[in-house]
């Protein structure tokens, strides 16, 4: 038979309790065994003195022996001790017992056990026909004696030693039924702790196979901050990562087959031109030939980086670590793209204070290459594009702003996504979508972080973050797959520090 987990959990949970509940009341009773023996001695021995001083009263009163015996029955038996009168030679002369059986039996009282200062009376053991007896005698200096018919007589309480060993049995009943009130309420806590912890599990369960079933806005209720909490938590970001994943692979299929399909349907036309002879001179064979090799070249850039995305996601793409001077990196760039910013009526300044970093110099250049190139793209005639470098605490941090149209907000978190164009009209010169995610990508590589903001009034500004040491693990030889969204930092803004 296959047990749930819940059943597992409370079977679990009970025997622990019921094993600490034994072990307690074992416990329990082997340390007050002794103390309840004890209470039971003090029991017998305060009735001493009592009953002598009755007796006293009843010889006084000019009782004989057979009506003080018959006034002490009574009491003797209501309270379940068995009373003895012994005269001068310590013989039984009066026993409350039906059978009297120890009349006669001579007692040894003068010296049985040690006189306890305070302690009312004396206890011993004795042994009579086989069995063990607990006397108990006035602890008096001159105990208490009455005068009869037969001499100077003295008072006996004799007990079973079995019902004054025996008094500890009495807690059983407690015992059992504190153990029994206990077990009924660890059963309830048992049931509603259970149920604590296997509930998120079966919800999570059923969400894993609803996700599996291609529903992928599954959620889980989170409460607390205990393990079950924190792993609803981690579930939660991973279906959030997982539908994440799969709309973004929709969305790549999508753009993969309109961005080729256009360039495949000219080129397929323009061939079938061809090879049909439509052209009517050479001039018009180049041309469309040439158009032709472009629509290859695009189709050529866009496997390129969809092939290098791969290679970082599958850990492939090596880093090769060194001192890189960031600001000659930038520089370089700038004067890369010195002739295409010139030709679009856009300026570039440059406010380069970062120093060196330890990072691969050629992944960093390509970093500054897709950044720069985007800013000339969608900068407007006139406007300038600032360059600026700078030390903030353990990090370089560059920026790269121009003053063109703003970045949508809803678009702000997604800009690194691949393939993602907030807006199909920005999309210029055969650019897929893909510059900013191998942004995203390479710097994440290097340990650091990029983030775009962009509002009204004051342009778009891209800033990347680098750590100055180099990325965690200073002998990678390999780039990680990224498993952090591309949108989390989407305003990063630091104030410089002097240059060092």
């Amino acid at each position: 038979m296959i047990l749930s987990l819940r059943l597992r959990l409370m079977v679990a949970f009970l025997s622990v309790i019921v094993i600490t509940l034994t072990f307690a009341s074992v416990g329990a009773v082997v340390l007050l065994r002794e103390q309840q023996t004890e209470f039971a001695r003090q029991r017998y021995g305060r009735l001493v003195d009592p009953f002598a001083l009755r007796v006293q009263q009843m010889e006084r009163a000019g009782y004989p022996l057979f009506r003080i015996r018959s006034e002490l029955s009574d009491p003797a038996s209501y309270y379940e001790v068995r009373l003895l009168l012994l005269d001068a030679d310590n013989q039984v002369v009066l026993d409350t017992e039906p059978g009297e059986e120890m009349l006669g039996v001579t007692l040894a009282v003068d010296q049985p056990a040690p006189v306890v200062v305070g302690q009312p009376y004396r206890a011993w053991l004795a042994r009579w026909q086989q069995q063990d007896l607990y006397l108990f005698v006035s602890n008096a200096a001159s105990p208490p004696r009455v005068e009869s018919e037969a001499g100077s007589l003295r008072l006996v309480i004799a007990v079973p030693a079995s019902d004054v060993t025996a008094a500890w049995e009495l807690l059983f009943p407690r015992q059992l039924w504190a153990g029994s009130l206990a077990f009924v309420v660890a059963v309830l806590l048992s049931i509603v702790v259970a149920g604590r912890i296997t509930q998120p599990v079966r919800a999570m369960t059923r969400a894993s196979e609803a996700i599996a079933e291609g529903h992928y806005d599954q959620r889980i209720e989170v409460s607390g901050h205990d393990e079950i909490a924190q792993l609803s938590r981690a579930f939660n970001r991973m279906a959030s990562e997982v539908g994440r994943n799969q709309r973004a692979m929709r969305q790549l299929v999508a753009n993969m087959t309109h961005d080729l399909k256009t360039p495949l349907t000219s080129i397929g036309g323009f061939s079938q031109a061809i090879a049909e002879g439509l052209p009517e001179n050479v001039e018009e064979y180049q041309r469309l030939g040439q158009v032709i090799n472009d629509e290859a070249g695009h189709m050529g850039a866009l496997v390129d980086d969809l092939l290098y995305l791969s290679r970082i996601d599958s850990g492939q793409l090596a880093l090769n670590l060194e001192s890189v001077n960031v600001d000659d990196l930038v520089a370089a760039t700038a004067d890369r793209f010195a002739f295409q910013a010139e030709s679009g009526g856009v300026e570039m300044r440059r406010e380069l204070r970062a120093g060196e970093v330890r990072g691969d110099g050629r992944r960093l250049e390509q970093v500054f290459t897709n950044l720069v190139e985007n800013a000339i793209r969608f900068a407007p005639r006139g406007s300038e594009i600032l360059l600026r470098s700078y030390r903030y605490g353990p990090s370089a941090v560059i920026e790269v702003h121009n003053g063109g149209e703003p970045i949508a907000p809803e678009a702000l978190p997604h800009v690194f996504d691949r393939f993602f164009q907030g807006d199909p009209s920005r999309r210029r010169g055969g650019h897929q979508g893909l510059g900013l995610a191998i942004v995203h990508e390479l710097v994440q590589a290097h340990g650091g972080s990029v983030a775009v903001q962009s509002a009204t009034g004051s342009g778009t500004t891209f800033t990347v973050r680098l750590p100055l040491a180099g990325p965690p693990i200073d002998d990678a030889e390999a780039l990680p797959a990224s498993t952090e969204d591309a949108g989390e930092a989407s305003s990063l803004r630091l104030e410089p520090e002097s240059a060092t």
